[in-house]
């Protein structure tokens, strides 16, 4: 693959506009790009190993890695003549569609799990065109009532695969140009829910032929842990669903996947093919080592966003305690360099509550009008 960049953009600006020669060219992202940025920082050393933060928080303009996602598909919507669509999503990414919509003026309809409204900010919902309705049940059934209210509609469900496989390589370009520089990273740990983000990443890194591609460790919270479950198992595809119950109270809600059937397959194969794992934390665990990992990452400069005292995103945070958790059981020797991917968490406090126009019960039926 040919390495080009646009220089006009640095990567703290826009991995959106930085690497859009080299990968869709033809897309003016440029026309929908708000703020898409990433940097590495410096963590300094735990056990014998040396961390770095892959920031894709504090410079996104929704606060998370999906803005990637937002600018992309608000994009390709404009391409393609597309005026209204449907997106589901545990919230950052319905977020970052709401607020990339206002570009292009798209009409948005966000279908989110009702437990997450309080994730929302509402000012994104006081345009006309964007819509929020909010779904009581699981992932699956608020996936399902976009679904069956896109075939009303005859409006499409975004962002495609094809989609966020292309959004997620900007953040595989962004590495491959560190690495490309004589940056070493031995381990990439990331929270992951279905796995687009690592899954599109390392399909970028396959371009480059001689590329030292880091090994992928996949982190998910031991309340809901469908992959780590069947990668312990050696299977190469989910078992037939059996439960879809949280057995913890969920340290980050909004990763909230199930049952991510379709992409577990090809995160099977990532894992094997780089010497990657998976593994699961606690809640006891997240409570031992994401202090740990927090005070780091505020020391390197970013600070993470509160309510109420509380950290409002800890994905990031998850995947800093399972690095920390790996690190304390020799899973990650001695020596190593570890990347920690933080998603989100450093982006601004909602500025008032997020109101649904419409609310889908548990007792409705998604055939009704």
């Amino acid at each position: 693959m040919r390495f080009t960049v646009d220089e006009r953009y640095s990567a703290e600006r826009s991995i959106v506009l930085r690497y859009a020669p080299s990968l869709f060219p033809e897309v003016d992202v440029a026309a929908t790009s708000r703020q898409e940025g990433a940097r590495i920082l410096d963590l300094g050393s735990w056990r014998g190993v040396h961390l770095k933060l892959l920031d894709e928080s504090s410079r996104m303009a929704s606060g998370t890695y999906k803005s990637l996602d937002g600018c992309l598909s608000t994009a390709l919507c404009r391409k393609e003549g597309i005026r209204r669509a449907v997106f589901s999503s545990g919230g950052n990414a319905g977020a970052a569609l709401s607020l990339y919509g206002a570009t292009t003026w798209l009409d948005s309809y966000f279908f989110c799990p009702a437990n997450n409204l309080p994730k929302l900010d509402g000012a994104l919902f006081e345009r006309p065109t964007a819509h929020l309705i909010a779904v009581e049940g699981s992932d699956r059934r608020v996936k399902q009532a976009a679904k069956r209210f896109a075939e009303r509609i005859g409006a499409p469900v975004i962002p495609k695969l094809e989609w966020r496989m292309l959004s997620a390589s900007c953040r595989g370009m962004f590495l491959a140009e560190q690495i490309l520089g004589g940056q070493r990273f031995d381990w990439l740990v990331q929270a992951v829910c279905a796995g687009y983000g690592p899954l599109g990443m390392y399909r970028t890194f396959e371009r480059f032929a001689g590329l030292p591609v880091p090994k992928f460790l996949a982190v998910q919270q031991g309340g809901l842990c469908p992959i780590v479950h069947a990668w312990e198992q050696h299977r190469d595809t989910l078992p037939p669903l059996s439960d879809d119950r949280w057995h913890e109270t969920p340290i980050e809600p909004a990763l909230y996947n199930v049952y991510p059937d379709q992409t577990y397959p090809a995160l099977f194969r990532l894992l094997q093919q780089c010497g990657g794992s998976a593994l699961a934390v606690h809640q006891a665990e997240f409570d031992r080592f994401a202090p740990e990992f927090l005070q780091r990452v505020e020391q390197a400069g970013v600070t993470l966003t509160r309510r109420n005292g509380q950290i409002l995103e800890r994905a990031g945070l998850l995947a800093g305690a399972g690095a920390l958790k790996a690190i304390a059981e020799g899973r990650i020797p001695s020596g190593a360099t570890v990347l920690c991917a933080l998603t989100g968490g450093a982006g601004p406090l909602p500025s008032k509550p997020a109101v649904p126009e419409r609310w889908i019960r548990l007792e409705d039926d998604l055939d009704a009008d």
